[in-house]
């Protein structure tokens, strides 16, 4: 990874969902409001609503740093880069497309238990795996797939040096493999 030859950025669905759900953005087409509504994300823009947001720059920063995904229908894509674009940039984000199926309520619950497994310029990763409340067994259940992921797109595991839990405030812990 010194030479950038290995690119992660996938997201993972954590087996064990975090007491706390990731925040979604889902901006949906008129047939899949009603299953965007039950899947219950943070904030559900229509198109109108999202043409409305043009402009208004604090708005979208706020919206940009309060969530972690942003689900936007194909067909509203272009107009959710040009007003997203310049906030989510900056922050690592970018939209993903959502399926053209009426239903799209278990997409959406999917990334509310998801996290992202990323890499930029640097040989290391950091990513959320769950909260303090959680049981031991479910935060090495979530560290597991995260770990997964990343051994199936890398050469070797032994590319893999140290493993690291820390909270937030928390000073790191080197984990131990056996």
């Amino acid at each position: 990874m010194k030479r950038g030859d290995i690119k992660l950025r996938d997201a993972v669905t954590l087996p064990r969902p975090p007491s706390k759900p990731r925040n979604v953005l889902v901006v949906p087409s008129l047939e899949q409001l009603e299953s965007a509504k039950r899947a219950e994300p943070n904030v559900i823009l229509t198109k109108e609503e999202l043409q409305k947001l043009q402009g208004a720059k604090r708005t979208i920063k706020k919206m940009a740093s309060k969530n972690h995904w942003f689900l936007i229908t194909q067909d509203s894509m272009a107009l959710a880069g040009r007003i997203f674009g310049p906030a989510l940039g900056p922050r690592g984000k970018f939209p993903i497309p959502l399926p053209s199926s009426p239903d799209i309520s278990e997409y959406i619950i999917r990334y509310k238990r998801s996290t992202l497994v990323k890499t930029k310029d640097q040989p290391h990763t950091q990513t959320f795996i769950g909260t303090e409340d959680q049981k031991v067994e479910d935060l090495v259940e979530n560290a597991m797939a995260v770990l997964n992921v990343i051994e199936g797109k890398i050469k070797s595991p032994s590319y893999i040096k140290a493993i690291y839990v820390k909270t937030t405030m928390g000073k790191p812990v080197r984990v131990t493999l056996k």
